[in-house]
């Protein structure tokens, strides 16, 4: 995926606009083929999440309520699971 494909997708315009400070990190991140991440339960939020980490970093892709939508997202972006 370019940088302008990225750019394009729903989890780049919604990382946007909730973290512009880390926005440009993301997408370096995202841009890694394949980007390698971790899946675990936080309730960091106020509520319990599954938090997508960049692997073996603190940096966090995207969160979501269930494992299911995680592993959906990380489908759709062509993230990589490893643990």
């Amino acid at each position: 995926m370019t940088k302008q494909q990225l750019e394009k997708t729903r989890w780049a315009k919604v990382f946007k606009k909730e973290d512009p400070i880390n926005y440009n990190r993301a997408l370096v991140y995202a841009l890694d083929d394949p980007l390698y991440v971790s899946l675990y339960k936080n309730d960091e939020l106020g509520e319990m999440v599954w938090a997508i980490n960049v692997y073996n970093t603190e940096f966090w892709m995207n969160a979501k309520k269930t494992k299911k939508e995680a592993i959906n997202l990380c489908k759709k972006m062509g993230w990589e699971i490893i643990k």
